[in-house]
């Protein structure tokens, strides 16, 4: 077991099936598990001077770095978390290193910071908060009408629904030859969950762009 700082959850699974079924009531839903993703969250205090005018100047600039992909992106306000254990078969493997992490929050910052403060001097940056944590997604194996078996993800704390399909995609590569890649695939799926770090991700920075 992990002892973990997670986002706090706002569905249960039975309330994430119930989600489901109102979205589509003919789903056929065959299991559900749990995976809990990690990140870590950078506030950053940017600052310019300390003269009257100059304070005026210095902001707060928060992002959040997926800590699989090593994507980043802005975030506002104060995140809720609650404690608890998780099975270590549950949380993905981390890909990318604090110090990484560091880096890139690093540059992001900056670029946010001068961008909207249209400045030409380097400003001074500090990490005042840090938070290291995981969100919870429940992935919800599913058969369509074709018999396909495909993975629905649902966002625990907010509820966004995505579709993860495999097989089709196996089938499609064995069509084409691929034989290794569809290999590997159908191994992921059934093994260490590379194939849903890989998908979330993609998932992920999909939802990200919309917003």
């Amino acid at each position: 077991m992990i002892e973990a700082k997670i986002l706090k959850p706002g569905y249960t699974q039975k309330e994430a099936l119930v989600l489901l079924f109102n979205t589509d009531s003919k789903l056929d839903l065959l299991d559900i598990d749990e995976v809990y993703y990690p990140y870590v969250r950078l506030r950053y205090l940017v600052t310019v001077g300390k003269g009257r005018i100059m304070k005026k100047l210095n902001k707060l600039c928060d992002c959040i770095i997926d800590r699989v992909s090593g994507s980043v992106y802005e975030t506002e306000g104060d995140p809720e978390f609650d404690y608890v254990e998780i099975p270590e078969d549950e949380a993905l493997e981390i890909q990318t290193p604090l110090n990484e992490c560091y880096d890139t929050g690093h540059s992001f910052a900056l670029k946010q910071y001068i961008s909207k403060a249209k400045l030409m001097m380097t400003p001074e940056m500090q990490i005042i908060e840090e938070d290291i944590f995981y969100k919870k997604f429940y992935v919800v194996k599913a058969r369509d009408p074709e018999e396909y078996t495909y993975f629905i993800l649902v966002d625990a704390v907010d509820g966004g629904i995505s579709v993860l399909d495999h097989e089709k995609h196996i089938e499609e590569l064995a069509k084409e030859g691929q034989l290794e890649e569809a290999e590997r695939v159908l191994e992921s799926v059934d093994g260490d969950h590379e194939l849903l770090e890989e998908m979330i991700a993609e998932k992920e920075a999909e939802k990200r762009e919309e917003e």
